[in-house]
């Protein structure tokens, strides 16, 4: 998934939601994972790729009830969030 415009300098929060459906398109939970994806350092705000982000989802779940084969095909939907971590915010920036 790629992650559009971000700023340098700044990490972001992930996370990837994933769902099952079924053949009547009710999603059913299959899992959720938070990760911290680090800041790139290049000039200017750019678009971050982030690859490989595995899930492993049990045969015993499968809503498909096609066949008792493992080799058909499952129909996933994956969902991202994503906020930035980072910021130059500061409440109190002076002492009185």
């Amino acid at each position: 998934m790629t992650l559009k415009n971000i700023c340098p300098n700044r990490r972001v929060a992930l996370a990837v939601i994933l769902t099952e459906v079924d053949d009547h398109g009710m999603e059913h939970k299959r899992g959720l994972k938070t990760m911290t994806i680090p800041a790139h350092t290049k000039q200017n705000c750019s678009d971050v790729i982030v690859r490989c982000i595995k899930f492993v989802v049990p045969e015993d779940l499968d809503v498909s009830a096609k066949t008792d084969s493992i080799c058909h095909g499952r129909n996933f939907k994956a969902r991202f969030i994503a906020n930035y971590i980072d910021n130059d915010f500061e409440c109190c920036s002076s002492v009185y």
